[in-house]
């Protein structure tokens, strides 16, 4: 048995020949194997080098277009909050030539009760001692007058506002407009340098030749990344025209502004009739001597603010010729005029009149040079007449144009997609993009802002990223 197994054991000499032949064709094929993972490896570490690289890109790509989207963001707030104070210094120039045209009016009503014209004892006997101790105290305001005059305290105040207006708040809006896109542009490079602080950053859809990419290897052949390598971008905007536009003041604007002061009881109506109790004359019973405060602050045709007060003591009489009339007596008056020459339908007046009626009967000389309402009339022409005499002219420029959104672009965004490329001297350019926009979204103050429309009247524009989108081929 023993010799059996030694006989299997014995080799062929031939065989162990050809089997030493063979010594080393293992360890050949564990070389290539292992050339073979180093490639896979360098290039596993090149794609993860591109990936890295892109990444990077990327991520500074949506950082610029937010920023970029932001910048247009605060440019609309900002004109929210030029249109905004233009509105509170239009009420402030309305509340001023208001306070002017008291300071005439307080000043003739001192002059009247200085000189009884009407007599203090008859206001206070027809129309009790209120009305008297209003009279009375006018007495104090005679000195008013200087402050409405031109050049005076309040009309220098009014040309501040006016020049603000004019000279500064619109020509910050018109900057803001025509500077939107550039200032938006300059930031996303900005943010772009901050992220490749070795690189430089262009703008323009070629890059200097010097700058370009020569290699062709979809590999980078180098380690580490070229950190010089520059970016150039472009920028797509999603609107073929820009977003806001210069608007006009219109009548939608002048009734805007007229809502806004109608707020404030001060340029409200100042309208208030008082009337005797006595009967006067049996062939008018039913009309009784009265005294009319008369008072508007508008805004006129020109776009100035202008504004009238009078009063005056409206005495029943009668006579054969012409039967129950009213004879006036101004008792205060004051006009602050605008640009305005002649006031309104509504504010009825003479070109001149007597200063006073010793040598003429009042109502002859109403019948022959004026189209006065003496018999049933509710306004005080007269004292309307005294006013317009007695203006003060202050210097305006009227209503200036405003900046809002462009018609049509109201229920959209202000969208742009940011395009950036990459040369390196190892690999081909990589390219990247991100889009982003401005959108109108009202603060939730109690749902108090919730229905309010896009436009620059309220400062609710933000940023966000977007889906990348593209137009126009890039």
């Amino acid at each position: 048995m023993i010799a059996i197994v030694m006989e299997t054991l014995t080799v062929n000499p031939r065989q162990l020949r050809a089997l030493q032949s063979q010594q080393g064709q293992a360890m050949v094929l564990g070389l290539l194997l292992v050339v073979l993972l180093a490639v896979a490896m360098i290039y596993q570490f090149g794609v993860g080098q591109v990936v890295g690289r892109r990444a990077r890109l990327l991520h500074a790509a949506d950082a610029a277009a937010y920023s970029g989207a932001l910048v247009q963001a605060r440019a609309l707030n900002m004109q929210a909050y030029i249109n905004l104070t233009q509105t509170a210094h239009q009420v402030a120039m309305a509340h001023l030539v208001t306070l002017g045209s008291w300071s005439l009016f307080a000043s003739a009503q001192g002059r009247q009760f200085t000189t009884f014209n009407p007599p203090a004892h008859v206001i206070g006997m027809m129309f009790g001692a209120r009305h008297l101790s209003g009279y009375a105290a006018s007495a104090g305001g005679m000195a008013l007058s200087g402050m409405a005059r031109s050049g005076g305290e309040l009309s220098r105040l009014f040309a501040q506002h006016d020049r603000i207006v004019r000279q500064v708040l619109l020509a910050a809006a018109r900057a803001i407009h025509d500077n939107m896109d550039s200032s938006r542009d300059q930031a996303m490079t900005r943010v772009l340098q901050a992220n490749y602080p070795r690189s430089a950053v262009w703008q323009g859809s070629e890059l200097p030749q010097t700058a370009a990419g020569n290699s062709q290897s979809p590999v980078p052949l180098r380690y580490p990344a070229d950190q010089t390598a520059p970016l150039n971008w472009v920028v797509e905007n999603h609107h073929d025209r820009s977003f806001t536009m210069r608007q006009m003041p219109s009548a939608h604007y002048r009734r805007f502004l007229e809502d806004v002061v109608s707020l404030y009881d001060f340029l409200d109506v100042r309208d208030q009739t008082v009337r005797n109790n006595w009967e006067v004359h049996y062939q008018c019973p039913t009309l009784r001597h009265e005294l009319r405060r008369r008072g508007r602050t508008r805004l006129d045709a020109s776009g100035n603010w202008q504004s009238s007060d009078t009063l005056s003591y409206h005495a029943l009489r009668s006579n054969q010729y012409i039967g129950c009339y009213y004879r006036e007596y101004p008792m205060g008056w004051g006009w602050i005029p605008g640009r305005a020459i002649r006031p309104g339908a509504d504010m009825p007046h003479a070109s001149d009149a007597p200063d006073d009626f010793a040598d003429v009967d009042f109502w002859r000389w109403v019948t022959q040079a004026t189209d006065w309402d003496i018999l049933t009339g509710t306004a005080n022409p007269l004292a309307n007449t005294r006013a317009v005499m007695g203006k003060r002219q202050w210097k305006g420029g009227g209503l200036v144009p405003y900046y809002d959104l462009r018609h049509g672009y109201r229920d959209q965004s202000l969208g742009f997609t940011l395009h950036v490329s990459q040369a390196f001297s190892d690999q081909p350019a990589l390219s990247v993009a991100a889009s982003a926009d401005t959108f109108f979204e009202p603060a939730s103050d109690h749902g108090r802002y919730i229905h309010e429309q896009p436009g620059t009247w309220h400062p609710f524009w933000q940023a966000r990223l977007i889906a990348p989108r593209t137009t126009k081929g890039f």
